[in-house]
């Protein structure tokens, strides 16, 4: 949590809308300045290195993704369609209010290909690994672990789809991307149990 008069949280929500308009090419510390109304260099007094810069906007956007799970409604049973439906309103949020974060994470890809901590943190900003391993033991599935790879790979692609692809300009509904993902619980679960 930040302390008052910390502008991390400040500068790094700025960093998330300039990586989100501009790409990684756009992100320099005085473009986080303009963005964010600082006096020149406030940003490089925080963060030292654009590589500071971009560990900390990685946070940031791990932060929001905790946070807005934290504040969807958990389902009381946990079943392939309340699991699904719980999914389909996360990656809606994503590709609607927190469309800037996921945009961000996309345009960072290629600035943490060299550094595998960094790239591991990026992998995991959006979606938990913990967190899907844990839903598919839930739902019964043997190879929980393995299964959530494919899981957030399977979230991953719904979420390009709803940025960049034919889910943009289809019916991007909550209904048909809850059926989606409740197909692909039931296999995979289903799959793990034989």
């Amino acid at each position: 949590m930040a302390r008052p008069g910390d502008r991390r949280p400040l500068i790094t929500d700025h960093a998330i809308g300039v990586l989100a308009s501009g790409g990684a090419r756009a992100l320099s510390h005085q473009a986080v300045d303009r963005a964010a109304g600082l006096a020149t260099g406030s940003t490089s007094y925080y963060f030292r290195t654009r590589r500071d810069l971009v560990v900390a906007t990685i946070g940031r956007i791990k932060e929001h993704s905790r946070a807005a799970f934290d504040e969807s409604p958990a389902p009381v049973t946990v079943t392939p369609r309340t699991a699904a439906t719980l999914m389909a309103d996360q990656l809606l949020l994503l590709a609607g209010p927190r469309r800037d974060d996921a945009l961000a994470v996309f345009s960072l890809l290629p600035e943490v290909e060299g550094d595998p901590e960094s790239r591991a943190q990026l992998a995991s900003c959006l979606f938990s690994r913990e967190l899907a391993t844990n839903l598919l033991v839930d739902l019964g599935g043997s190879d929980a672990d393995g299964a959530s790879l494919d899981l957030i790979d399977f979230l991953t692609g719904i979420l390009f789809g709803l940025l960049f692809g034919q889910r943009r300009t289809e019916d991007a509904g909550r209904t048909s991307i809850a059926e989606a993902l409740q197909r692909f619980l039931v296999v995979n679960v289903a799959a793990a149990g034989s």
